[in-house]
Formats: C-alpha cells, sequence, structure tokens
C-alpha cells in the first residue's frame, strides 16, 4: 500500500480526519476488515470499488449512520465517537446521498432548512427569511425550481439537487457524496462537481464515492479502493491510469467496457415492419410533444437529452405508466397503453430508473422480486408451483451473476448492482420483443455495469429491440447504433455512423435544434 503523504495531493500535511482499523459486521457479513481512510483539508479524495465492497458502510460509519464493531476516529488529532448523524453534524460532517431524506409534505425552503430555520424577533419562524435564503442557495446552484413548491410534486433530480442545496447550507468541514450524482443528468452532475470544486478550494475535505470514472478523474487527487468489504489499496490520481484503477476494484482486467455485437444492427431497410412505431405519442400536458419513431429488431437505440427534455415521459408513456394520446405499434399491431400491463401484455418490457421506489419489494426475497414478472408461468392452475418457482429462480440468479448468500436473502440487503441484475432479469426472461430502459445503469459499479452492457447486447443480438433512455453519453454512446436527441417534449436530431459524438448530440441536447414550438418549460 501507498504511503498517503508520498501520494500526489493536498499541501496540508496533517488530516482533518482519520479512520483507523475499521470494522463493521452484519449478520453474516464482514462488511469491513480493519480499513484504513484520511482526509485531508482542501482534498478530494475518492472511495472506490464494485457494489458491496464496502464504500459506503464507511462513509456512514463517519457520517454517524452506522456504529463501528471496532477502529478509532480522530478529527483534528482527537479521538472522538460518532454514535448519531447529529454528532457528525456537530463536528462539521455533511453527507449528500442517492438515499433521499426529504419530507415530501414540507416544502423546498423547509426541507433546506429542516430543524434550522430562521427565527424571528418573536421566536416565530421568519418565513420570509427562510425563503429569501433558500432562492438565494437555489440560484447559486442554478436549480429552476420555487422555494415554495412541495417536495413530494419534484421528479426525482430536482429531489436530489435539493438535498445537495439542504447539505451546502449546512457549511460543513467535511463533506460526504455517496452516489450524490446517480440520480442527475449531465448537466446538473456538472455544476454538482463545479460545486465540489469550490468546496475544495475553501478547504473542506471532500469523500467522493461515485461510479462515474470522469468525476473522480476531474477532481480527486487520491483514490482509495475497497473490495469486498477489505481496503485494496490508496493511489495518486491523475497518474494512475483508469484502467489500472479498475482492475483495483474488480480484481481483474475488465476488458472492453461496453462489449461488442455478435451480429450486425440492423439497417433502416433490414425489415419491412419495425418492432416497434410510434406515432404521434404525446402527453395531453405537452412534457411529450408528438413523436414518430421506429425501432428496428435487433437494434439499440439510444435516447439523450437534458432533464425536463422529455425522454423520461417517453419511456413512461411507453412503459403505460401515464396517460398517453397517439399510436403505438409493436411488430405492425396496435397496442393500448392505458396501464403498464397493457404494455406488457403488447410486448414491451419495461425497466424505471427509481428501482427501490419503483420495481423492488425491498423487504421481500430475492425470489420473490424475481417471481413478480412470470407469475402467469408460475401458476398455470391459480396456485404457486414451489418447485417450478425455485428452478426458475435459481436459474436465474446464476444466468444474471446475482450475488447473494441464498435465494431467501431480502432484496433490500443487496448491493445496487445485484437488485438492478435482478429487476433487468426478470424483464428480460419475459422475452419481449421491445425493451424500454430508462437509467438502467443509475448508481451500479463498473463490474455489475460491464455485465448489464453485455444482457442488453445480448437481447439485441437475439433480434430484441431496445430503447436505452440515458443520462450518460458515453454509455449511449458506447451502446447504441443510433441515437436520438430530445429537447422541450420533442426529437431535435438523430445521430449515426460518424456522426453520432460526444459533441453533436450534446449540442442537439442543449441547444435543442429544430425543436417544437412548445408552450412548457423544461424545469431547469
Amino acid at each position: 500500500m501507498h504511503d498517503a503523504d508520498s501520494l500526489q495531493g493536498p499541501v496540508v500535511r496533517h488530516p482533518f480526519v482519520t479512520m483507523r482499523g475499521m470494522v463493521k459486521r452484519f449478520p453474516g457479513v464482514l462488511a469491513l476488515d480493519s480499513v484504513d481512510l484520511s482526509l485531508y483539508p482542501g482534498e478530494v479524495h475518492a472511495l472506490t470499488g464494485e457494489n458491496g465492497s464496502g464504500k459506503s458502510t464507511l462513509a456512514k460509519l463517519l457520517a454517524g449512520t452506522h456504529r463501528a464493531d471496532a477502529g478509532v476516529i480522530t478529527i483534528d488529532g482527537q479521538v472522538v465517537s460518532i454514535a448519531s448523524p447529529r454528532q457528525a453534524l456537530s463536528h462539521g460532517i455533511v453527507t449528500i446521498s442517492q438515499e433521499l431524506t426529504l419530507n415530501p409534505t414540507l416544502s423546498v425552503a423547509e426541507n433546506i432548512y429542516m430543524g434550522r430555520a430562521p427565527v424571528g424577533r418573536f421566536g416565530t419562524v421568519s418565513w420570509r427569511s427562510m425563503n429569501a435564503a433558500a432562492r438565494e442557495l437555489l440560484d447559486r446552484l442554478d436549480v429552476g425550481v420555487d422555494e415554495t413548491a412541495s417536495v413530494g410534486d419534484l421528479r426525482l433530480e430536482l429531489q436530489q439537487e435539493i438535498e445537495i442545496a439542504r447539505a451546502l447550507s449546512m457549511r460543513g468541514r467535511v463533506l460526504i457524496l455517496d452516489e450524490a450524482t446517480s440520480s442527475l443528468s449531465e448537466k446538473s452532475a456538472a455544476r454538482l462537481m463545479e460545486v465540489v470544486e469550490e468546496q475544495r478550494d475553501k478547504g473542506v475535505a471532500v469523500l467522493m464515492i461515485t461510479h462515474r470514472m470522469p468525476e473522480i478523474y476531474r477532481t480527486a487527487t487520491r483514490a482509495t479502493v475497497l473490495r469486498d468489504g477489505a481496503l485494496v489499496d490508496t493511489v495518486g490520481l491523475p497518474r494512475t491510469p483508469e484502467r489500472e484503477l479498475v482492475r483495483l476494484m474488480v480484481g481483474r482486467e475488465l476488458g472492453d467496457y461496453y462489449g461488442s455485437r455478435t451480429s450486425s444492427a440492423p439497417d433502416s431497410e433490414s425489415s419491412a415492419v419495425p418492432a416497434l412505431r410510434l406515432s404521434g405519442l404525446r402527453t395531453a400536458d405537452g412534457a411529450l410533444q408528438p413523436t414518430d419513431l421506429d425501432v428496428r429488431r435487433g437494434e439499440i437505440l439510444g435516447v439523450a437529452g437534458l432533464a425536463g427534455c422529455g425522454k423520461l415521459e417517453l419511456g413512461l408513456a411507453l412503459a403505460g405508466a401515464i396517460s398517453s394520446l397517439g399510436t403505438v405499434e409493436v411488430d405492425g399491431e396496435a397496442i393500448s397503453l392505458h396501464t403498464p400491463l397493457d404494455a406488457r401484455l403488447g410486448g414491451i418490457g419495461y425497466v424505471p430508473d427509481d428501482r427501490k421506489g419503483a420495481a423492488l419489494l425491498l423487504e421481500r426475497s430475492v425470489t420473490e422480486n424475481f417471481s413478480l414478472a412470470n407469475m402467469k408461468r408460475l401458476m398455470p392452475f391459480g396456485f404457486l408451483n414451489s418447485a417450478l418457482e425455485r428452478t426458475v429462480v435459481q436459474r436465474s440468479i446464476e444466468r444474471y451473476a446475482v450475488r447473494t448468500a441464498s435465494a431467501n436473502t431480502t432484496v433490500g440487503v443487496l448491493s445496487g448492482g445485484n437488485q438492478q441484475k435482478i429487476i433487468l432479469g426478470r424483464t428480460f426472461d419475459l422475452g419481449c420483443p421491445v425493451y424500454v430502459l430508462n437509467e438502467p445503469t443509475r448508481g451500479v459499479d463498473v463490474g455489475s455495469k460491464s455485465a448489464i452492457y453485455a444482457f442488453l447486447r445480448a437481447e439485441a443480438d437475439r433480434g430484441a429491440a431496445v430503447v436505452l433512455i440515458s443520462s450518460e453519453l458515453p454509455e449511449l454512446l458506447g451502446m447504441s447504433d443510433r441515437i436520438v436527441a430530445m429537447y422541450r417534449g420533442g426529437i431535435c436530431g438523430e445521430f449515426t455512423g460518424d456522426r453520432m459524438t460526444e459533441e453533436l448530440v450534446n449540442e442537439a441536447a442543449v441547444s435543442g435544434r429544430n425543436a417544437p414550438a412548445v408552450t412548457h418549460q423544461s424545469a431547469l
């Protein structure tokens, strides 16, 4: 292991935070095995590893969410006990997590200053001062939302931005980012990285957990790698190449990250009837403008765009999750999309972007979650065939490489990558002619991403049409046969071959050239 002081990094030679010999056990699992970590003022330190490696557990020990079974934490050279998030905050430790902690019934401003609302002369909350302070903070972060709006009415990305605003309002000395950009578009994530750099330059010690390699190499000067709860190494950045960092994380050479097709993608003349055809598909509120689109069997179509561009509504409309107008055909047959069941019966398999809120039963077992989409097969006469269920689920666990102690393990304790494999696996097992995937690798480690990409390519190779909606342009460019960009509810550009570049796609998504005239506005 490299000595931290020998690495390129902070000017300050004394760490603000040290964690030594940290051990954490959960029932049947050694989550952390004597892990060390040091954080310096004015430094961004990346904590890396696959899902389940122990990253979030280590961060939660520092944040006071978990109590360590062994180990010592020092702050400014003094040994401290951090038994709760409140104690962590008293030491200046602030966390931004992918797990939202907002109260949906309160306003944006109330959530930002929850428990810290400014008080007026008579000891009551000064609503004017609180709203003004919230407005100033939101403007600084370029978050286009009314400070008096109810948080429960906001989409997931805006809620994540409110979570970020609340953390920054606390003015901490240590900032922990635990997959804070996983729900953000590339534009919003880039803005957050600017904020991180501002905090670093002010002398804040930043501990950053992210699966987005560009974020690590943009901001961090050191990276600590965990694998299976153990410390692998601490290395300097950017001098450690990405390929080497990934090798340390997964314990092997990953090879071609996005993989390759085993069959050629279809051209526009390869089939007289597309697998999926949209004619004037739209929503009544204008969030999705009339959209015409064909997707061929065996094709992976990428959908790019900023938050509020209509790509989310496109996916939800095809899933039957929101009301829509227009015509949708699967293999030449018009289908109804009044409900998610209509979409499924019509041949469209859908994977939502919020796996915990919209796709999993977190308190139920792996078996039950795998079986959710397959009950018709498992209950042929109205009664569950338990033997068949065990066989089918075990085969799926092996096929999709789900790491779990058993099929009876509660899904909520699995890593994000394994949870996502369950959702994708049960959906792909349906054998649909069309799949619509909304952010299928959000919050997933590099190893699991590579596996998921292989699953997507396998579905396209067998002849399915895949619609891949993603906020990560590198992912779209690496996986797609064709990309469409969306802007203000409509498709504003289509890219294939040599024109399928990050610069051209991003330009269309940002500027909306040839975009339709609409009356609604993006929230950003």
